[in-house]
């Protein structure tokens, strides 16, 4: 497996994580959600935190590492991967909520936020904040969150969004993620019965950020794309990799369609990651310098973001192809990154459909 290097500390204890993570994905598919034990090691490493700043408690990583702490844990399993990345990506949220509520939701060394960018909330406007009600889908991490975000029309006026901030015990979660792959993200509907949320646990991110630090400079849809094509890549990878371990097994090494079919899938995996880091380094560049990346930059990375899934995709399936019963079984590894990794490109952030 070829991961850019980096110097951070954290990557190699990543790695080191990597073999338990790998030996709980079947248990984790099973349960919806990850075993407390991978849950607290990944609070142990304060991997939902990357994106947290300093005064807040938070373990601020720049945007690449951040990337390949993704990419890295996709690799062992994806939804794994998925899950550090969605609760790493709430941290964002902690630029924009002012700073007694921000420690509040943030600073606890546990904290985790899930939630929903769907406005399909109602906010009615009260003296002091909002009057909150709503039902959300795709709250990913929602067994483990500790608080949830969810976007409101302001007064039913479809034109004015809030993003409002609840506690856990606010919230009401649904058993409705019923799925084919991403099984143990967990990510089920959730909602709120009418519930007084103070003005300052309201935020938009469409307002200046209140801090200074890089990430703040980054906007969500940008992040989203480029942190959901780290996990696809993460998530191809391992499915290389389990492919190839299962070849070595079989008398089918020499076999030329199959040689040719890794070769293909390799080209388009490193192909992809080269792309993505590409564009996360010209964006974290304009970061460090408090500006949003320029509109052509965005539009170069929702574009190339949508190409990297669906070449990751494309990749596991010229595998899948000439992978026999390995891709049916629920037990199996390349089965199971085959469906993540399908699921994944359905998102609307990097669904061809969407663009």
């Amino acid at each position: 497996m070829t991961i850019p290097p980096t110097q951070h500390p954290l990557i190699e204890k990543v790695r080191n994580l990597l073999p338990l993570i790998e030996q709980t994905s079947s248990e984790a598919e099973r349960l919806g959600h990850l075993p407390d034990r991978v849950l607290n090691a990944l609070f142990e490493l304060r991997l939902f935190r990357l994106f947290i700043p300093e005064e807040y408690n938070g373990e601020p990583t720049d945007l690449p590492t951040a990337l390949r702490i993704f990419e890295l844990i996709a690799s062992a399993d994806g939804a794994t991967g998925w899950l550090v990345m969605i609760g790493a990506g709430g941290g964002l949220f902690s630029g924009f909520i002012e700073e007694w509520a921000a420690r509040e939701i943030f600073a606890p060394e546990r904290a985790v936020i899930a939630g929903s960018g769907s406005p399909s909330g109602l906010a009615i406007t009260k003296e002091n904040g909002f009057e909150a009600s709503g039902r959300w889908a795709y709250a990913s991490g929602a067994y483990h969150a500790t608080w949830f975000t969810a976007n409101c029309k302001i007064d039913g006026n479809d034109e004015q969004i809030i993003s409002i901030a609840v506690p856990a015990e606010q919230v009401e979660i649904h058993d409705t993620w019923h799925v084919f792959g991403m099984q143990a993200t967990g990510s089920h509907d959730f909602s709120v019965e009418p519930v007084l949320v103070p003005e300052n646990f309201t935020f938009s991110l469409a307002d200046k950020p209140l801090l200074k630090d890089p990430i703040f400079h980054c906007p969500l849809e940008t992040l989203a794309s480029l942190t959901f094509a780290s996990v696809a890549v993460g998530i191809a990878q391992h499915a290389l990799d389990e492919f190839q371990r299962f070849i070595e097994s079989k008398p089918l090494a020499g076999d030329i369609d199959i040689q040719q079919r890794i070769e293909q899938a390799n080209a388009l995996i490193s192909h992809g990651r080269w792309q993505l880091y590409q564009l996360a380094e010209a964006v974290w560049s304009e970061a460090e310098r408090s500006k949003a990346p320029r509109e052509t930059l965005r539009r170069q990375v929702d574009n190339d973001c949508r190409e990297i899934v669906h070449n990751s995709v494309t990749a596991a399936d010229l595998l899948k192809a000439r992978a026999g019963m390995l891709a049916a079984f629920t037990d199996s590894a390349f089965g199971r990154a085959w469906r993540d990794l399908h699921t994944l490109s359905q998102h609307i952030i990097v669904s061809p459909a969407s663009a």
